[in-house]
């Protein structure tokens, strides 16, 4: 009898010695040629999982591991690297967090490089994982010039090169467009019919957890539900519903942060510059006129003659696929990269005009991965950070008393308020989502751009981020976000941009009227 691909016995583990546990009493065990979605809500345990799997914890993030962890027999914390790469391949939630090299060749070669792999087969093996993503037209592009969903597709050709009989993603879908999504899945399909193992892990019923044989529900660290996946999604969907794996049935809204003592509260310094929208404003908020941008002269267009016109109190979802435009759009709305002149304008100045600190006061932006925006050390101080800096306070000043209330009440809404003095970078992938979008919304804005907010988080996380989004047009700010699931936002009042090679079409039908 051969012996499992995975087991886990009676795993722990914690960041710190004496902090809560991120995987309690976890005992598994995954057969050769199985396939295993394993699911839960933000901060139940997954990605501590993978990473636990993988060797990664506590090898290197440090922390404390007790229990036995066994990928075809080695332990991947105590093997050398070379023989757990040989056994486990694993595609973490956030791709830049693996990529390490210049091109996208070259990144999906690095592996088996290492591993010695000869150069015809490593030819093939580049090859194949390549048009496996549908990434052999980019083979030479620098990675840092991918979307988002270019760099996780990478992320995957990199771990498929190696060939590995267990394969781990961590949500690798979240990044990807629906038909990348879909490629992914057909991908999976053959690779478990070949006989490899595969252990897909998910925030919610996604594609990759409904087409898995065993399904396994992770909360707050421990197992709760293990067996054949269709008579658990059929006989345990309520328990699904009430863990944020399954959407809720539709219930009257929930309170917004700001909603208790009789509406948002702040401190006046950090009002936006003007009131909320009334239906007697008519003056666009955002305009881009012609606007056609390429990262250097003589290169390809990334936007081609984009006119958009946003006004106060709008919320726009901006859609399409994977490198079809839509962060690099955003970013020169914003200011991140500088639009040229005449074609994007502000309250009908020109923004090419105006620096970026400038902007900033007016717009939040809050990035695709929540990593890049943390500058703190605790959640107190990353939410703090920006209004800090915006009343000039020092570090041994008093916050006033309404900020610490609304980040109260903020924190609160997002399922925060008892990890205070956590790491931002210990939180789950939808936890970092979460605080990232309040680090922004602390500070009344007047338009806010949120690129994937909803990547990889559960339901219950869409209702709290949403919720946010509400008190934000309330206050009568806009919003525009970017994401690949427009169907999260059904019945609110959202109306949707559609990006495709570089041009943007509006499409005046919102999901409310549609349903």
């Amino acid at each position: 009898m051969s012996r499992p691909a995975l087991e886990l016995h009676n795993v722990s583990y914690a960041f710190e010695p004496d902090g809560v546990p991120a995987v309690q009493g976890v005992t598994l065990t995954v057969e050769r040629g199985e396939w295993v979605a394993l699911v839960g809500a933000s901060g139940s345990g997954k990605s501590a999982l993978a990473q636990l799997i993988s060797g990664y914890l506590p090898r290197t993030g440090g922390g404390n591991r007790t229990g036995r962890v066994l990928v075809d027999g080695v332990d991947p914390a105590e093997a050398e690297i070379g023989e757990v790469a040989r056994r486990i391949g694993v595609v973490f939630q956030d791709p830049d967090a693996q990529l390490v090299q210049g091109r996208v060749e070259d990144e999906v070669a690095f592996g088996p490089e290492n591993l010695r792999v000869p150069a015809a087969e490593l030819e093939r093996r580049v090859t194949d994982a390549l048009a496996a993503v549908a990434m052999t037209p980019r083979r030479l592009t620098p990675v840092h010039a991918l979307s988002g969903g270019g760099r996780q597709r990478t992320a995957i050709a990199a771990v498929l090169a190696l060939e590995p009989p267990l394969l781990v993603l961590d949500e690798a879908a979240a990044s990807l467009d629906a038909a990348s999504r879909r490629r992914l899945l057909a991908l999976l399909r053959r690779l478990h019919g070949e006989g490899r193992t595969i252990v897909t892990m998910s925030g919610r019923m996604d594609e990759l957890a409904l087409a898995a044989p065993r399904l396994v529900v992770l909360d707050a660290g421990t197992v709760t539900l293990d067996g054949p996946a269709e008579p658990l999604r059929r006989d345990a969907s309520a328990r699904l519903e009430e863990l944020g794996m399954l959407p809720a049935e539709p219930s009257a809204a929930a309170a917004c942060p700001g909603s208790s003592g009789g509406g948002p509260a702040g401190p006046a310094a950090l009002a936006p510059a003007a009131g909320p929208a009334s239906a007697a404003t008519h003056a666009p908020l955002l305009e881009a006129r012609g606007l056609s941008y390429a990262f250097a002269r003589g290169t390809e267009l990334v936007l081609r003659d984009v006119r958009l016109t946003l006004y106060p109190g709008d919320w726009r979802l901006l859609c399409g696929d994977n490198g079809s435009g839509k962060t690099t759009l955003s970013r020169l709305l914003m200011g991140l990269l500088p639009p040229p002149k005449g074609t994007v304008f502000w309250q009908g100045r020109d923004t090419a005009r105006r620096t970026l600190y400038d902007r900033a006061s007016e717009i939040g932006y809050v990035f695709q991965q929540p990593e890049q925006q943390f500058v703190a050390s605790t959640v107190w101080d990353e939410l703090f950070y920006s209004p800090r800096a915006e009343l000039r306070l020092r570090p041994q000043d008093p916050v006033p008393k309404e900020l610490r209330q609304r980040a109260e009440r903020m924190l609160e809404a997002i399922g925060l308020a008892g990890k205070t003095g956590e790491s931002p970078y210990w939180l789950s992938g939808g936890e970092k989502r979460l605080l990232s979008a309040a680090s922004v919304m602390i500070c009344p804005k007047r338009l806010y751009i949120l690129d994937e907010p909803t990547a990889g988080i559960d339901y219950g996380g869409v209702r709290l981020l949403t919720n946010l989004c509400r008190e934000a047009l309330g206050e009568g700010a806009a919003l525009i976000m970017i994401t690949h699931e427009p169907e999260l936002f059904e019945g609110e009042p959202v109306k949707h941009w559609r990006m495709a090679e570089g041009l943007l079409r509006d499409e005046e039908l919102s999901w409310s009227k549609r349903s």
